[in-house]
């Protein structure tokens, strides 16, 4: 039941505020809404801002509490979650980039294509979505018909792309869901012209979060698209003994680095400095609904991140481990995708891109639960367990044709 006279309730059972709207003229700087205000459940709140100053001069955030989990969305970059908090425990990791940057400080052309890491620090980052992995060259079609080179810089465009329409809904009735819904448009003339309607969500008190997207091409004929969730955890989760378990049917290194430590794949060391880059590419098994899931957790059991997915629509999984000293970034990436992180003509080769029909549109949801407690991180290895069925990972020693470009 709504107590605060501005919040009436609705028929549906949604109260929905919108926050920005380019279209229509509509932009809110400051808003807020609490349990203290709608009298359902107790400390939940949701807050929008804008910052000022330094890199992040105009970015927007908007926080989620909903009373356990706390998280920040940016629709100033992509509607990428910035960083989160559960029960005291941190989410997320620490960034030599501390601070959020706003996009048009971010050249990505820079560094012969490795500009996006000028802006990276995001606990959860969409890649794409007309491409997203290594820098590299692809041949388009211009607008005078005529075959062209052109660069693909790091991870694509779609994390430096401002929501063009952000709403914010509460729902009034039980499970009493607070979602954040924004609109991002990668677009050119001659070029790509896809839609990105992203939702996240979480319920009063729960320890999740759900992003669920829909790609849309506005296109006259048939464009290509690609996706891919950089989910990104340092301390406390990761640390020195800190495991990766997932139910993994075939896996192999990206290149001869990662092979050097193919029998530890799954493990964390200590912070090291001039550590490098260790990357590895799976094919997960799932269950009889096509759901899988995978879990990050710390030495001792008690505390851990799972990603749940449908392998349906994010076939292809990649694990980044990265742990370098603390100043230069500790962290490990859990990234399901449409395809790996490679060069995107090599994906194509091999028929991992989606290529959508005008109108077309492509479905994907992806949810964070955070386990904290010895029996709540169990409960959350055994689901892998339940999908493994004590089936046995094909383990590639050395880059694979199948996998890896390198």
């Amino acid at each position: 039941m709504c107590a605060h006279k501005n919040i009436p309730s609705q028929e549906n059972g949604i109260f929905e505020k919108t926050l920005i709207d380019v279209e229509n003229g509509i932009y809110v700087e400051r808003w807020s809404l609490s349990s203290q205000e709608v009298m359902i459940g107790k400390k939940w709140r949701i807050e929008k801002r804008r910052l000022y100053g330094g890199l992040s001069d105009g970015v927007d955030i908007i926080t989620v509490n909903n009373g356990q989990l706390s998280f920040i969305v940016i629709p100033t970059r992509g509607m990428g979650i910035w960083k989160g908090e559960y029960q005291g425990i941190f989410l997320g990791w620490s960034s030599p980039v501390r601070n959020l940057v706003h996009p048009r400080h971010v050249n990505l052309e820079a560094r012969s294509g490795l500009g996006w890491l000028d802006g990276f620090n995001e606990m959860i980052v969409r890649c794409g979505l007309s491409n997203f992995g290594a820098p590299g060259t692809d041949i388009i079609t211009d607008n005078m018909g005529r075959k062209k080179e052109v660069m693909l810089t790091l991870h694509g465009k779609i994390a430096n792309i401002p929501a063009s329409i952000v709403r914010v809904k509460v729902g009034l009735r039980a499970p009493f869901k607070l979602e954040v819904e924004g609109t991002v448009y990668e677009r050119s003339m001659f070029g790509s012209n896809l839609k990105l309607t992203s939702s996240v969500t979480t319920v009063l008190g729960s320890n999740s979060l759900t992003i669920s997207d829909t790609v849309e091409n506005l296109r006259g004929v048939p464009d290509e698209m690609q996706l891919l969730y950089h989910c990104n955890y340092g301390y406390p989760i990761l640390e020195e003994g800190s495991r990766f378990v997932a139910p993994i049917e075939k896996l192999s290194p990206r290149d001869p680095i990662a092979a050097e430590g193919i029998e530890e794949f799954d493990l964390y060391g200590p912070p090291q400095s001039g550590y490098i880059e260790q990357v590895y590419f799976m094919k997960l098994l799932a269950d009889k609904k096509g759901d899988t899931v995978v879990v990050l957790t710390n030495r001792n059991e008690d505390k851990a991140i799972s990603l749940s997915y449908s392998v349906k629509e994010l076939p292809c999984f990649t694990l980044w481990k990265n742990t370098s000293s603390l100043e230069d970034g500790y962290v490990t990436g859990l990234e399901p995708g449409t395809s790996f992180p490679n060069v995107k003509p090599f994906e194509r080769k091999h028929g991992r891109i989606v290529v959508l029909k005008p109108g077309e549109k492509y479905r994907s949801t992806i949810t964070m639960s955070v386990h904290l407690g010895k029996d709540d991180v169990r409960r959350a290895l055994d689901r892998v367990e339940k999908i493994r069925k004590g089936v046995h990972p094909k383990i590639f020693r050395s880059p694979v044709e199948e996998f890896s470009s390198a």
